[in-house]
């Protein structure tokens, strides 16, 4: 064991400490999917970012927007998503974005985040700069009719009614709800009801007002040299020039005491979502950080003793730590299926942890949990999109967009000291979403 507690912390809590194992060897940007340093070019209000890859069988433009939740009033709950499904369902040569892009080969999705949302457009070499000419078609004119805004409407709320069913999901939602700030914790797709209330002329206004090209971001990863001239300049280009500002939305403060939410949702085990403020990419506690998450993720595994029939990729869903650095503000979430193992140990266990690692003097060495750390980041970086993405927040403020190399720095400076400062720092109350079955008197 690289790391123990204390006899006298281990006396007053179940051993939470994970069994020894090989440590992975860091991941080294030769090795990992970073194979270059990414390269920034701006222009007219528009961060244009590349990471060539001339091995790729794929190549991934995604278009970021400052079109996201802080941009739509408290009473405009689901309208950035609404908008954006829109302009996916916009007909291009008579077939809905979506669909056009698919029958060529390639595919398109949207995020809604706090600050902004993301097209993703993916495809082989041969079809990419075809993809983008269809995506810039819909950008740069999407179709409000109320046939096809009537379609997003119903496209979003049948995911909506699909995410309802992932516990995970709704207690993220939950938590964002009760600790984002104003506009930006509200749902990222709406509810239905709010939807309902929305209409052509909002999705109209919406696009007309916050669809514009500066601040945004035009990152593309793979074999680029496969792109047209200035196919990254014309996909933004469908943007008019002009820049936004977030839309000021205040909640009231709520009066009560309890960190405590609850939902009751048609699932067979409670589940157990505690989340914990966190530091960003350009805080000095982010390699902490993200070691942290390491060892919690081991721990949680640990503590929920499961089978040995459940796989690797089970287990991952059911207990785990997600450290959520790419958008604000971030956080750290630990969470435990009650389903495996005793819901009432594994619950009381995890939210223990976090106490017992700030309160306790650390010994011995972290490499193990530092080669974690590495690892994690580096595979959990391998898709395209990802690394698109992940760009693009390390770019935000004029930073250097070379998040592989940044953050295996940050990780191997990582001391035990920094580990403790950190748990001591943010590991303190935790809000708690309780996804419960739903029974006969539940709502």
């Amino acid at each position: 064991m690289n790391v123990r507690f204390a006899a006298a912390a281990l006396a007053s809590a179940v051993a939470v400490m994970p069994h020894a194992a090989p440590a992975a060897a860091p991941a080294s940007p030769s090795t990992s999917a970073a194979a270059t340093v990414p390269t920034v070019e701006r222009q007219d209000g528009v961060t244009y970012i590349s990471q060539p890859a001339p091995a790729s069988p794929l190549v991934n433009v995604t278009l970021v927007v400052r079109a996201g939740l802080n941009r739509q009033t408290l009473q405009q709950n689901g309208l950035a998503a609404l908008t954006a499904e829109t302009i996916m369902r916009t007909p291009v040569n008579g077939t809905p974005l979506e669909d056009a892009i698919a029958a060529t080969g390639g595919a398109i999705h949207f995020t809604v985040d706090p600050d902004d949302v993301r097209f993703s457009v993916e495809a082989i070499p041969q079809d990419i700069t075809q993809v983008l000419v269809l995506a810039h078609q819909a950008l740069s004119a999407p179709s409000f009719t109320p046939a096809t805004v009537r379609d997003a409407r119903t496209s979003l709320v049948r995911t909506i009614s699909q995410n309802q069913q992932i516990a995970l999901q709704v207690g993220l939602e939950m938590l964002s709800a009760a600790t984002g700030p104003a506009n930006t914790g509200l749902p990222a797709l709406g509810i239905p009801a709010s939807l309902a209330q929305l209409g052509p002329a909002d999705a109209r206004s919406f696009y007309n007002n916050f669809y514009l090209r500066g601040g945004s971001f035009v990152s593309a990863v793979g074999a680029l040299n496969a792109l047209a001239p200035n196919a990254l300049t014309t996909i933004a280009q469908a943007l008019p020039t002009g820049s936004t500002a977030a839309v000021k939305a205040d909640i009231p403060p709520l009066t009560g005491t309890s960190r405590q939410l609850v939902a009751h949702r048609d699932v067979p085990a409670p589940w157990l979502i505690a989340q914990y403020s966190a530091p960003s990419i350009d805080s000095k506690d982010f390699g902490p950080m993200l070691v942290l998450s390491a060892f919690l993720q081991r721990t949680l595994a640990d503590i929920a003793q499961v089978p040995g029939v459940v796989s690797a990729t089970s287990t991952s869903r059911a207990v785990g730590a997600l450290y959520s650095y790419d958008r604000g503000p971030a956080s750290l979430t630990l969470y435990v299926d009650g389903g495996i193992g005793n819901p009432n140990r594994a619950f009381a266990t995890a939210l223990s942890v976090a106490n017992i690692l700030a309160a306790t003097r650390l010994q011995g060495s972290i490499d193990e949990f530092k080669s974690m750390a590495a690892g994690d980041f580096a595979t959990g970086s391998s898709s395209l999109e990802t690394r698109a993405w992940l760009a693009v927040i390390f770019a935000e403020d004029g930073a250097s967009p070379d998040y592989l190399s940044r953050t295996l720095q940050a990780i191997s400076t990582t001391t035990a000291a920094d580990l403790q400062r950190v748990a001591r720092t943010y590991l303190g109350n935790p809000t708690i979403a309780l996804v419960l079955p739903r029974d006969e008197d539940s709502n």
